[in-house]
């Protein structure tokens, strides 16, 4: 390849690369300083370097041209600030001056990195030209980011300015709305401020030009932190060898601190973070050896964080002090107070004036003495009240562990892998043996083979040890009969393998199919042959997968139950086989039980179109549905179209015509939506008692969730089915009023319709209770009447009195004979698992096929008010639906595991009987308070405990027995004893004295434990003894 493109995202990376094997080749016709320079000292196309004399300078540039030459690259543009190499570089050759700034002399300013150096005064400096940028959130910005310090030389000047643009986020100022009042005077003074960056000058030079030879560099790194930010600051430190000292900032940072509310010394810790990567940073950058290296904070606590060895933090905590233990010793920390700190500097902003007066450029006095300041011991102890250590109990009980090799067989995931690990493991030991040369080669079939029948052996020898004895012994008869093993007529082959006997001897079938191997049901190794043969049959059911078993010679004891459970677990089966999960019926919300005024709640959807004639014209017509959520009368207005405008002029004539409304159920179409944001936005500027009186509620229902809408979701099926009827003939002549009067006539006959069918056939019962009863009054129900108004009152000239009788009738009968019908749950009677955050789900989607189907992962879960989640806030590719998702759209694939801390505590109660001792252990679990969201029912609850209760009951007795019958044979006399317990791979050692004697001193006792896999932890025991009640009592702190 001759030609590469350029500006192409790859570019910059191929030409590096390129320049780079260019100086590789270099070497032995060049010199090392000059390959180095072209390897290391360049950035794009841009090469710094400082060198300690002018011929030295000189003799680079020319070696490195010439190196650039041997691959037809021209290395040019040279700037220096020493005349002499400036004189020996071809004029051709020198760049340009690209600036003068009259009012700082004629003196030839050049960018390096975008930082102006001015060459001949070898100093940067900061010249920024404040563009008019709107006062927006937007124009400051860009202002702040105009200022370009990669190096942070004014970081607490640029922190002030973040500071401002954070305020703005944190009020939710819009990008393009004007600064409010009380940020507009900060913001105005920052800005002035900003020209007086040119009064800083900062020597590009870390050491004068009459320093002499350096004998001792040191790097000083500060930190500090406040409620408005956190920063950090690196300085080096030259000693010359008459004595001299040079202090110089080499890189400082600023930031601000988290919108969310955090404690200090968490900034502080964060601060002594940055700290680090500062520190890790210039030291490789510059390359000095023996570089001495030393942190300065003013915070005791993060002293004692980082000097802690035995106490245990919560992750955050614990994450920055391991990060800060990677590059630095407790050794290389010390104190410094808050007065002497420069990054105090970095924590709370400077303006420019007050940067050039601080001593964020030169470093505090002190390093600029002879001697440091002595080292005091201002390490602060961590106590034990601090909130960020988390607190760990440990349990303790006497058990007899047993490791065998079936037990590792526990790490493997795959049995292919299991068994390839078995036949490299035996082809080992027969080259260790000198059985077989050694070799590299992938594993043989029959190797496979024999690791197979070895890993089965081991599992059959673990789990049937006594059966295996007995049929080696000629005692198959002594098998109890409801043994799994005495039904299959087992037997051992010539390999010592147990295998079935069963009635297929006489069959031409394979012998292992004829007899297969015997293993367990609760074994690691028979869910590993699970799952290798379900997937050998591409994730079939039940009986696919145990017939692919029986064929490759393995018999599972209740195999059946096995491959079903695993199959519930197996993702794969999961997402192409399991139904969608369906929650419980929720209850009928408030406002569709109380007895309130017609269309107070109300749920409204859009229906049609309808296509009608206005002219030639064919126009579309749209209805929009009312429901009364009490009532269940409707209430129908046409739509011109299906824009914001139109629903608010409808929903204007619908309180108009019914009265205010209180809340508006819909779905989330944008005509409700845009609604919804322009009422939003009306009622801001109204005071509270205002918006009450006036404002309506919108309560939007999650996409694809129609069920939940079903209240006006099934009139829209009725209307339509009326209207069918009444515009079979009239179609094609159809215009908006004749629509309008179709709709009102379809409105009048819905609200027609009776609420309950009890007495419909009974011609002696009451007229059927309809919503007409209460919109119209026109009612004949003669009824006692309640209260105090009575039968007559309908015949009154009094017109209130009628209308409030047959009201307060309509909602007794309301009462008894349609809210009572709404007590049964039609569908969906159970509960199911609340989804949960971190839970992977597929969506179902109808338009597309299963495997099609999207991923997703709960990331909000919105819990009802029965505590049930039906609805749900989910991310798809890096894609949040913000609008949610009903819980019947997701079919579960993994639940995420939830990690508890172990709590509780270990008591000894120790009594003296005639010279003997009886030890009695007893054990207390507590766990962490459960979620009253997810509790079960309670039975289920009484058998947890049941169990819970009595494997504790039998672990404490198994303890108390074999330390009592090990006490027995104790003396009193005994001064020391020393005794071993332990819980899984979990041991503690400790000893204590005779209890005749004297009451023990507390001890403590150091136990070393897994907590996970690959790690092990130290854990610190603290026994006190109590003489009053002869206890004791250990607690892991």
């Amino acid at each position: 390849m001759r030609v590469h493109l350029f500006g192409a995202a790859s570019s910059p990376g191929c030409s590096n690369f390129g320049l780079k094997h260019l100086a590789s080749q270099g070497h032995g016709r060049f010199s090392e300083e000059s390959i180095k320079f072209i390897q290391r000292s360049f950035y794009v196309d841009d090469g710094l370097i400082s060198v300690c004399s002018p011929a030295e300078a000189i003799h680079l540039v020319e070696e490195s041209r010439a190196l650039c030459r041997t691959g037809n690259l021209r290395l040019h543009k040279f700037v220096s600030n020493d005349k002499e190499v400036i004189a020996a570089i071809p004029l051709a050759e020198r760049a340009q001056a690209k600036d003068l700034d009259m009012a700082l002399g004629d003196l030839h300013i050049e960018r390096a990195l975008g930082v102006q150096w001015c060459v001949e005064a070898d100093e940067f400096q900061f010249r920024v030209v404040v563009k008019e940028n709107p006062l927006t959130r937007r124009g400051v910005l860009s202002t702040v980011a105009s200022v370009y310090d990669p190096l942070g030389f004014v970081a607490p000047f640029i922190l002030v300015g973040k500071q401002i643009l954070q305020m703005l986020c944190r009020d939710k100022v819009g990008w393009d709305e004007d600064l409010p009042e009380h940020i507009l005077p900060q913001w105005e003074s920052w800005l002035k401020d900003l020209p007086h960056l040119a009064a800083l000058k900062i020597p590009r030079s870390y050491l004068p030009s009459s320093f002499g030879k350096v004998r001792r560099y040191e790097l000083h790194n500060f930190s500090d932190a406040s409620l408005n930010g956190y920063g950090a600051c690196s300085y080096l430190r030259a000693i010359s060898e008459t004595g001299q000292i040079s202090c110089s900032l080499v890189m400082g940072k600023a930031r601000v601190a988290p919108t969310k509310q955090t404690t200090i010394p968490r900034l502080e810790l964060s601060s002594a973070v940055t700290s680090v990567r500062n520190g890790d940073f210039v030291k490789r950058e510059l390359e000095i050896e023996n570089l001495q290296e030393c942190f300065w904070t003013d915070s005791k606590v993060v002293l004692g964080y980082v000097n802690n060895d035995a106490k245990r933090f919560h992750t955050f905590v614990a994450n920055r002090i391991q990060r800060i233990k990677s590059s630095t010793n407790p050794e290389q920390w010390r104190h410094v107070s808050s007065e002497n700190n420069p990054a105090d500097c970095a924590s709370r902003g400077l303006s420019a004036v007050q940067l050039k007066e601080s001593n964020w450029l030169k470093g505090p006095n002190f390093l600029w003495q002879s001697n440091l300041p002595p080292e005091e011991q201002m390490v602060g102890e961590v106590e034990a009240t601090d909130p960020e250590l988390r607190k760990t109990h440990v349990h303790t009980v006497r058990t007899k562990e047993v490791n065998t090799m079936a037990n590792h067989l526990i790490k493997f995931s795959d049995w292919s892998r299991a068994v390839r690990a078995v036949a490299r493991l035996q082809r080992f030991v027969r080259e260790f043996k000198g059985l077989q040369t050694r070799t590299n080669e992938a594993t043989s079939l029959e190797e496979r083979r024999e690791a197979e029948v070895f890993i089965i052996k081991l599992v059959q020898e673990e789990a049937f040890a006594e059966d295996i004895h007995k049929i080696k012994s000629q005692k198959v008869h002594t098998l109890n009969k409801r043994n799994k093993l005495h039904q299959l007529n087992a037997f051992l082959d010539k390999e010592n393998v147990l295998r079935v006997g069963g009635r297929l001897s006489q069959s031409a079938l394979h012998h292992d199919v004829k007899h297969p191997a015997i293993l367990p049901k609760k074994s690691h190794v028979s869910a590993l042959l699970v799952k290798h043969h379900h997937e050998r049959v591409y994730h079939q059911g039940r009986g696919m997968t145990m017939n692919e078993l029986r064929a490759n010679g393995i018999w599972i004891l209740g195999c059946g139950n096995v491959v079903s459970s695993h199959i519930y677990k197996c993702v794969q089966c999961r997402r192409y086989r399991r139904t969608t999960e369906v929650q419980q019926m929720a209850d009928l919300p408030e406002e569709r039980t109380e007895t309130s005024p017609p269309f107070t709640y109300c749920g409204l959807d859009c229906f049609g179109p309808f296509i009608v004639k206005e002219g030639r014209k064919e126009l579309k017509r749209y209805g929009l549905l009312f429901t009364c959520l009490c009532s269940r009368a409707v209430h129908i207005e046409t739509l011109d179209d299906l824009t914001t405008d139109a629903f608010i002029n409808a929903l204007r004539t619908f309180v108009a015509i019914r009265g205010p409304v209180r809340q508006l159920r819909c779905d989330q179409g944008t005509n409700f939506m845009g609604a919804k944001r322009v009422f939003s936005e009306l009622l801001k500027g109204m005071d509270q008692e205002r918006q009450r009186a006036i404002g309506c509620e919108f309560v939007m229902n999650v996409p694809s969730a129609s069920h939940m809408g079903g209240v006006w979701e099934r009139q829209i099926r009725t209307i339509r089915s009326i209207l069918t009827t009444m515009l079979d003939k009239s179609a094609s002549r159809l215009d908006t009023t004749t629509l309008r009067t179709f709709l009102y006539e379809t409105m009048a006959i819905i609200n027609s319709r009776p609420l309950s069918v009890e007495h419909l056939n009974d011609p002696t019962g009451p007229e059927p209770l309809t919503p007409n009863h209460i919109l119209t009054m026109k009612s004949s129900i003669i009824l006692p009447p309640p209260g105090q108004f009575c039968k007559e009152d309908l015949y009154l000239c009094k017109r209130w009195k009628r209308v409030q009788f047959l009201a307060n009738e309509f909602w007794r009968r309301w009462k008894q004979e349609y809210l009572l019908n709404l007590q049964q749950r039609q569908k969906w009677q159970r509960t199911s698992r609340n989804s949960q955050v971190d839970d992977i789900v597929i969506l179902k989607d109808d338009s597309s096929p299963r495997n099609e189907w999207k991923l997703a992962r709960v990331i909000e879960a919105h819990p009802s008010a029965d505590g049930m989640v039906r609805k749900l806030k989910l991310l798809i590719s890096d894609t949040t639906l913000d609008k949610g998702k009903p819980h019947t759209r997701l079919v579960y694939l993994e639940r995420p595991i939830h990690k508890h801390d172990d709590a509780g505590l270990y008591k000894c109660d120790i009594t003296d009987r005639q010279g003997r001792w009886t030890i009695k252990w007893n054990l207390t679990v507590s766990s962490e308070p459960e979620d009253t969201s997810k509790e079960i029912s309670p039975l289920r609850s009484f058998l947890y405990i049941l169990t819970a209760v009595t494997g504790l009951l039998l672990s404490v007795l198994t303890s108390a027995v074999c330390l009592y019958r090990k006490s027995w044979t104790q003396t009193p006399n005994q001064d020391q004893e020393s005794r071993a317990l332990s819980y899984a791979q979990f041991s503690v050692q400790f000893g204590r004295e005779s209890i005749q004697v004297a009451p023990p001193a507390p001890s403590q006792s150091c136990a070393e434990y897994k907590m996970q896999p690959r790690q092990r932890e130290s854990v610190h025991l603290e026994a006190q003894f109590n003489p009053a009640k002869h206890e004791v009592q250990y607690k892991a702190e």
